[in-house]
């Protein structure tokens, strides 16, 4: 089952303030005996001169280190305290067999998509997270079997017209097929291969990628 969260977690909060453009992108996330909860994490919108300063004054940062960056981007360690509610949410993940599979933030709280056993472990993991002080809201779940059925929810008909998209270079740079040498391979219409392919890329990023999805594709609580 696949659930995706709204946290109003205090962490980071500071470095939000000082960086109001900011957006991370969690990358791992771990805990051990010797650290409490460690984050690594993709940052945009501020400078690195600007989020150094800021994590190091951020009370709920421990320490900060840059690990590499990119034309737009800063991949951050941090480390944190284990009198966060954030670690404490973090390891009620674990003792529910909860398993983070994606988590951003742009300033409005952390957006998290994660997969858990059943209803009943995602039920005992939000009560705990409320018992924690941490508000959550649950924006939408859905059943892992259902959306794996052909594969991300594509339909056969999708996964077919993609894969010969790839197999026949459609997405290379550049592009060394055409959509009408698509449909023709496919016997339908260039109309009918275009509507496969756009609807099925929006089934991949609706199902891999977005962290809200739609209404119609998730079974809201």
């Amino acid at each position: 089952m696949i659930a995706c969260c709204t946290f109003a977690a205090p962490v980071l909060e500071a470095t939000f303030s000082t960086c109001p453009d900011l957006y991370l992108e969690v990358e791992g996330m771990d805990a051990g005996a010797s650290v409490p909860l460690r984050l690594v994490f993709w940052a945009r919108g501020a400078t690195a001169e600007t989020l150094d300063d800021a994590l190091a004054d951020d009370r709920t940062v421990a320490d900060a280190t840059q690990l590499a960056s990119m034309d737009d981007a800063i991949l951050y360690r941090s480390i944190h305290g284990a009198d966060l509610p954030t670690t404490a949410v973090y390891n009620a993940a674990l003792s529910h067999d909860a398993v983070l599979l994606a988590a951003t933030n742009d300033g409005d709280g952390w957006d998290v998509r994660m997969r858990v056993p059943d209803r009943d472990a995602l039920s005992g993991f939000l009560d705990q997270c409320n018992q924690l002080g941490v508000d959550v809201a649950l924006n939408s779940i859905r059943d892992q079997d259902q959306m794996s059925r052909y594969g991300f929810g594509l339909t056969p008909s999708q996964r077919e017209t993609l894969a010969l998209a790839w197999d026949r270079g459609y997405f290379s740079v550049p592009r060394e097929t055409s959509l009408g040498d698509l449909a023709a391979d496919l016997d339908i219409s260039q109309q009918a291969a275009s509507e496969r392919l756009r609807r099925g890329l929006w089934q991949l990023v609706s199902n891999t990628v977005c962290e809200r999805e739609p209404a119609t594709a998730c079974q809201n609580s």
